[in-house]
């Protein structure tokens, strides 16, 4: 009896095993499956197979088991790549309590489920409590990989979106030019890796419209470029071009946005590899600065320059034409988002959706002319401002064979926001007048 017993355990303990086997080799099947679908951005169909996986894994080894760490957090990636932040946002909180269960409250498999559960934070505008998550997965990346680590970027980014809906730009501001103090500790000052960083830092001032600390970095990253010997003559010039279009959007002097580019033209023209694309490029740029600041004859003779690359390189055609091919905007005037512009920020407020639709004709020069009115709704709300954004806004026009065309019958449809009580207020009053008797 006692052999048959122990005989039937083992055989008990064969057929675990052998369960576990098969279900493991099920599993990695199905996870190289599911890294396929996700890198092919085929989310939803990965979500299927993610589920599986931790389906088959709480199987194979209970729901409290760290393995499930992966296989949850892989789900939740899933479920925020489909913008199913509801799902995503679960399944991130169970994924850092299985964690802090298994493991311990740094634990640096703890930075991902956090840094994805912040993200989700962010799309639900959250921002106070994604601040509070992403800086926990910032202090866990210093504890584990030091302070000048690569990995803890993404987080950086991540706390400036967050900063940005607190409208905290200071601290945005901190967590962008941290990571310049990163890369230099990092790869070392001089390393021309830092210049990436740089550019990133300049490309966030932009975009937050902090056009003066925009340049002082371009500035730094010429200053870095001018030094090396070996120059790479495209990074030199895409430089030059970023501190003339930072003077242009000031639109304050022509001098301090044309100088750069022409610095440009030069180092194209004393550099040993021919580059006419570059040439173009810059060519381009200068008659847009010339036209945005209403030097019209000037910037025909940029413009026309650009043709004459052709006369230099047939190969040149396509591009030339294709770059002329329709109108550009080189000095934008908007069309309010809101208006009127000043309007209080009350959540109580009931707000509607206008439209206007404008067309005007492009002229010879980029000026716009035979400026009308399509449709106005509400009528006559935001017409003014149309106009004279439209008016005021400066276009390279298309050009054939190195000669100007006008652009007529160009539309523009703008939709906007308007609080409906400052409506109300502006309407006239019914007079209570008498009325006729026609009898009488």
């Amino acid at each position: 009896m006692m052999l048959l017993s122990l005989s039937l355990g083992y055989s008990q303990i064969n057929s675990q095993e052998t369960n576990e086997e098969s279900n493991l080799l099920k599993r990695n099947e199905l996870q190289e499956q599911f890294l396929n679908l996700f890198d092919q951005e085929r989310y939803e169909e990965s979500i299927a197979i993610a589920t599986s996986i931790v389906d088959l894994t709480e199987k194979t080894y209970g729901s409290e088991n760290y393995k499930l760490i992966t296989p949850l957090n892989n789900l939740a990636s899933a479920f925020y790549m489909i913008d199913d932040f509801d799902q995503s946002k679960l399944i991130f909180q169970r994924c850092i309590k299985l964690i802090e269960a298994n493991q311990n409250i740094i634990s640096p498999e703890l930075i991902s489920p956090l840094y994805g559960f912040g993200l989700t934070l962010n799309r639900f505008e959250e921002y106070d409590e994604a601040v509070n998550i992403f800086e926990r997965a910032l202090r866990i990346n210093h504890v584990n990989a030091g302070f000048y680590n690569l990995e803890q970027l993404k987080i950086h980014d991540s706390l400036t979106e967050s900063f940005i809906g607190l409208r905290d730009f200071e601290k945005a501001n901190h967590h962008q030019s941290f990571q310049v103090y990163v890369n230099k500790n990092h790869f070392g000052i001089e390393n021309p890796m830092v210049d990436e960083s740089l550019v990133k830092l300049a490309k966030w001032y932009k975009r937050s419209g902090q056009v003066y600390f925009e340049r002082e970095i371009h500035e730094e990253v010429l200053e870095r470029q001018i030094k090396r010997n070996d120059q790479n003559l495209g990074e030199l010039v895409e430089t030059f071009k970023n501190i003339s279009y930072s003077h242009r959007r000031e639109g304050m002097d022509i001098y301090q946005s044309l100088s750069p580019l022409k610095k440009a033209l030069k180092a194209i023209d004393e550099s040993e590899e021919k580059n006419l694309f570059l040439k173009l490029e810059v060519l381009l740029d200068l008659g847009d600065t010339y036209n945005s600041f209403g030097r019209s004859e000037s910037a025909k003779k940029a413009y026309q320059d650009c043709w004459g690359l052709i006369d230099e390189d047939e190969s040149m055609g396509p591009i030339i034409k294709e770059r002329f091919s329709k109108p550009i905007r080189v000095r934008n005037v908007l069309i309010p988002p809101k208006y009127p512009i000043k309007q209080k920020d009350n959540d109580t407020q009931t707000v509607a959706s206008g439209f206007i639709a404008i067309q005007y004709t492009i002229n010879l020069n980029g000026n716009t002319d035979n400026i009308e009115i399509i449709e106005s709704e509400p009528q006559k709300l935001i017409d003014k401002v149309a106009i004279s954004a439209i008016r005021n806004t400066v276009y390279r026009p298309v050009y054939i064979d190195g000669v100007p065309q006008e652009s007529i019958d160009m539309i523009i449809r703008h939709t906007y926001s308007y609080p409906l009580e400052d409506i109300e207020k502006t309407k006239p009053k019914i007079e209570d007048k008498p009325l006729d008797n026609p009898i009488a």
